[in-house]
């Protein structure tokens, strides 16, 4: 069992550090000056309690770090790491949309040309939600949120195409940079426009595939792809390497666990709750002194979709379908801080894959995430010249779909274009 002497020590180690620095800051603005002068003891006191309630309910466990013994173990098996790069092409009205999804595969001990492949599994460029493929007229112009939606189904799809293989191709484990399941609901608006049927066939990889409007949304595509993914039966992994914001979803769930479970008294519960949040602490950042070095929280099921009532009317029966995320935080060593790691319920042998994640995190001296990750991040990442490149193709094959339409708006629109550049005057709205 940790003494809290430990936990005291790992804060005052991290005090000018990152998350910790930065919720200093947030309590000498918001709170008194009594809390203020007592940061490093409150925050001792409910990290112990926290560390207390996870030891108590069987709730922490450690994986072992062996790599003389592990590495042989899993000779012959055959690895996936999984990312996306979006271009950058800046062409306002278009369909500025440029995904590439890159995978790197290993096999653990292969002396043979077979031990490492990487491979671009999915690229969509400008038909995402243009039937057209060259010319994007719907009037949602929050181009960050289509980007993002594209690039979420993108990485997952590439998994399932992945996940589905067989024979001597099969692999024992895929994991994805960033979240299995995210958030939809932000997706879900009302003029939020749907894919274009060959993209839906492409995300699916399905050929004849051939869905109504609404089941090419973002909301339903995604789902589709995910539960396509989940019956594959394949090991999926999401590692998310930063936490972003301050709510400690996952500690929370744990909370109401154990308050469900009649371990906590709901007013014990609801006092380490605020306690936590008036020191600013998210997940990561509070586990970072919790947790020791190789220990794990036991997965939980935690429903990421958010609170209902945020949810738009028109979705909320199919944002309810969404599989909750198994949920887990890792500490691969002392140094560094932990991640969140997430999976479907029903994932076969969970703690074999993240033992496969505490080795290949501790790869490389105090870089503490899956080195794998960092390899395809760099060779899926969409260079400057390439996006420059993709932005001229788009260029020719708009004006040239222009002109053979014949259409004097079409072509004046094509121009239009074609001739902007960002906030171009050309697009700011008429008195």
């Amino acid at each position: 069992m940790a003494k809290s002497g430990d936990i005291r020590e790992r804060i005052e180690a991290r005090i000018s550090q990152g998350e910790f620095l930065a919720s200093m800051l947030f309590v000498a603005g918001k709170q008194s000056e009594e809390v203020q002068d007592s940061f490093v003891a409150n925050l001792s006191k409910i990290a112990t309690s926290v560390r207390e309630l996870l030891e108590n309910n069987n709730l922490l466990e450690k994986l072992p770090y062996r790599p003389a013994s592990y590495w042989p173990s899993v000779k012959g098996k055959t690895f996936a790491f999984i990312d996306g790069g979006v271009a950058n092409i800046d062409l306002p009205s278009a369909a500025p949309i440029g995904i590439r999804v890159g995978s790197y595969i290993v096999r653990p001990g292969d002396e043979s040309e077979r031990r490492e492949r990487f491979n671009i599994e999915l690229q969509l460029v400008d038909d995402l939600y243009s039937a057209s493929g060259f010319l994007y007229d719907d009037d949602f112009l929050d181009i960050a949120k289509l980007r993002d939606a594209a690039r979420m189904v993108s990485e997952v799809a590439a998994a399932y195409r992945l996940a589905a293989l067989s024979g001597d191709e099969q692999l024992d484990a895929v994991v994805l940079h960033g979240p299995l399941i995210n958030p939809v609901a932000p997706y879900g608006l009302e003029d939020f426009p749907a894919f274009s049927v060959s993209a839906c066939r492409k995300l699916l990889n399905d050929e004849t595939w051939n869905g109504e409007e609404r089941e090419r949304q973002f909301v339903s595509i995604y789902l589709e792809v995910l539960e396509r993914l989940r019956s594959t039966g394949t090991p999926v992994v999401g590692a998310v390497e930063r936490s972003i914001g301050r709510d400690p979803v996952f500690t929370r769930r744990i909370l109401d666990r154990l308050q469900k479970s009649k371990v906590l008294k709901e007013k014990d519960a609801k006092k380490l709750e605020d306690a936590i949040i008036a020191y600013g602490l998210n997940d990561a950042s509070l586990l970072d002194v919790v947790l020791a070095e190789d220990e794990y929280v036991t997965p939980i099921p935690v429903m990421r979709q958010g609170p209902e009532n945020k949810w738009p009317e028109e979705w909320k029966r199919k944002i309810r379908e969404y599989p909750d995320a198994l949920t887990t935080y890792i500490k691969p060593s002392a140094l560094v801080m932990p991640f969140r790691v997430e999976a479907f319920e029903g994932i076969s042998d969970f703690a074999s894959v993240l033992e496969l994640i505490l080795h290949t995190s501790r790869l490389l001296p105090s870089y503490g995430f899956p080195v794998g990750l960092d390899i395809v991040d760099k060779f899926a990442k969409v260079p400057s010249w390439m996006s420059r490149s993709v932005k001229g193709q788009h260029q020719v094959v708009l004006l040239k779909k222009a002109l053979e339409s014949g259409d004097p708006r079409t072509v004046a629109f094509a121009k239009r274009v074609l001739a902007a550049r960002g906030r171009d005057w050309l697009f700011r709205p008429s008195v």
